[in-house]
């Protein structure tokens, strides 16, 4: 009988070619603070009644400082490859449970960078061409903005433009794609969120009113009383009830979770420092914060928490409230739609348009990263083709692994776009799906010091309190803080979850999950010794 054959890996031929610098963009706009100024208001406003954004802020970024950053820099340290996150749980864990739940976070990223072209439009260019058509009193810029609305313009306009540039982008190069393009959208994006915070500083009740008159065609006191009839439970004071509070922090995940970097490790420069690690995951996710809790504290203190949450209500149940609201008009861009339409000019609404498209355009980078290197990681597993673990020569990139990513988001798109109707519950499934992975990642942290092999490899190893390891304090933390949101997410009616909807990602997670053990004896068969893959760690 032949002997097995052992597993031997050849260098991965990925170049450490990220900075310091491009890593904190990285993980920056892997979130992007105008977006979480967006998110995290509607998912409290919208979903939480008596919910307190901002007391929710402060504690939800206590949790990362304290506990899943911690977890992520520890994880990122000890195991510095592409895919640093997958390789965690497969190590720790098993496989079988490291692989379905990486998949997850797969399709998190996946339809998420799909859905960017309908994001560009309904949050940037619909709300943007019509309020600048308003203030300049100019109709063709109103009718490009409703015609954006139709499926096949949105598609030919946006949306195959949009994922040919960044693929085209992403397949050239790492360097190009993090720093070259990065930067000047980060920038342009920041500025927005300066414009905004200066916006809601100088406003007040009456100039809100006459902008909600002359652009959505309603009186302030009108929607007022509308509100307080509909929704009571969300106009009341704030509820500082235990479960009130863990709904409110438990939807503040995905506002300041500056990790998505992690997945592109095995090409940042001396990853396996836990202080570099640390501060290219705090320093953004304070930028984060400081950004959406300063947003929201002065819109707060100007016109009054009620006003904002009466608009979110409104503008996501019942848009037809108000009589020249456009149709892509919702509740989720209240924080930035508002502001738009109060300053009442030409070239302030220009420039925040610009600003959200820049917004939405800088997730990209951090998107292709994750999802090329998880097939690449995969692949360097054997657990699909060996073909996905190719890296172009000239480009430095797996770049079989990014086209066919390519073709699988090209669909989504096609999918997204002419079935908009679904465009926020395939925004909550994504995130709930990416924070299962999370979730995971820290409990496998917490449960590193249990795999000695493991740990007595970890830069880590050295922090402790007293005789427990920090690793299993800060482990722990994050996986209740993002177990919470999962929970959360979940089981949320208000956004459009239930049993089909956690029978959608369960299938997800199981398929990789079957396919695992299938493969296993595949490769049994062809007499591989494939456990011993997973004993050994990838090269970096």
């Amino acid at each position: 009988m032949a002997s097995k054959i052992t597993f031997v890996r050849e260098a991965t031929g990925l170049v450490r070619e990220i900075s310091t610098l491009d890593q904190i963009l990285n993980n920056m706009n892997g979130v992007a603070a105008l977006a979480s100024i967006v998110f995290t208001s509607w998912w409290i406003w919208y979903a939480v009644p008596g919910g307190n954004a901002l007391v929710a802020c402060v504690i939800g970024f206590l949790c990362g400082i304290f506990g899943f950053l911690v977890a992520f820099a520890i994880s990122n340290a000890t195991f510095p490859r592409s895919a640093g996150p997958y390789v965690t749980t497969s190590r720790v864990f098993h496989p079988s449970i490291g692989w379905p739940f990486d998949m997850l976070q797969w399709f998190c990223i996946a339809s998420g960078l799909a859905l960017n072209p309908s994001f560009m439009i309904t949050w940037g260019l619909e709300p943007g061409l019509y309020s600048m058509g308003v203030s300049s009193g100019n109709q063709w810029l109103i009718n490009a903005a409703n015609s954006l609305g139709n499926p096949w313009w949105a598609l030919l306009c946006v949306g195959i433009p949009y994922i040919l540039f960044s693929f085209l982008l992403a397949i050239s190069g790492t360097r190009r794609l993090v720093r070259t393009f990065q930067l000047p959208a980060t920038i342009l994006s920041m500025i927005g969120v300066v414009v905004i915070a200066a916006i809601w500083a100088t406003t007040n009740q009456a100039q809100m009113a006459a902008a909600i008159t002359k652009y959505l065609g309603s009186d302030y006191g009108s929607v007022m009383t509308y509100a307080n009839a509909n929704y009571p439970s969300f106009m009341g004071p704030p509820n500082y009830a235990l479960f009130t509070m863990l709904a409110a922090i438990g939807f503040t995940a995905g506002s300041f979770n500056t990790y998505n970097g992690s997945w592109s490790c095995g090409e940042l420069r001396n990853a396996n420092n836990i202080k570099t690690q640390i501060l290219t995951l705090l320093l953004p996710s304070a930028i984060c914060f400081v950004s959406v809790f300063a947003v929201i504290a002065i819109a707060q203190a100007s016109v009054g928490s009620s006003i904002l949450i009466a608009m979110t209500q409104i503008l996501t149940n019942n848009p037809g409230f108000f009589p020249k609201a456009p149709a892509g008009w919702a509740g989720f861009y209240t924080m930035t739609m508002l502001p738009m339409i109060i300053a009442d000019n030409t070239l302030v609404q220009f420039v925040i348009m610009v600003a959200l498209v820049a917004t939405v355009a800088i997730y990209f980078p951090v998107m292709w990263l994750i999802i090329s290197r998880q097939w690449f990681a995969w692949s360097f597993d054997r657990l699909i083709p060996s073909k996905f673990a190719e890296v172009s020569d000239r480009f430095h990139t797996p770049a079989w692994s990014t086209f066919v990513n390519f073709i699988v988001v090209f669909v989504f798109i096609v999918i997204f776009t002419f079935y908009g109707q679904y465009l926020g519950f395939f925004t909550t499934a994504s995130w709930d799906a990416g924070l299962s992975m999370i979730a995971v990642v820290c409990l496998a942290v917490a449960f590193l010091p249990l795999r000695k092999n493991l740990w007595d490899a970890s830069p880590a190893k050295k922090y402790m309190i007293g005789a427990v390891p920090i690793a299993t304090i800060v482990g722990l933390i994050g996986f209740f803080y993002n177990a919470t949101a999962v929970a959360e997410f979940t089981f949320t009616p208000s956004l459009g979850f239930g049993l089909p909807s956690t029978e959608f990602l369960l299938v997800i997670f199981i398929i990789p999950f079957v396919l695992y053990w299938v493969i296993r004896q595949i490769r049994i068969k062809q007499n591989i010794d494939f456990d011993a893959i997973f004993r050994t760690i990838p090269p970096e």
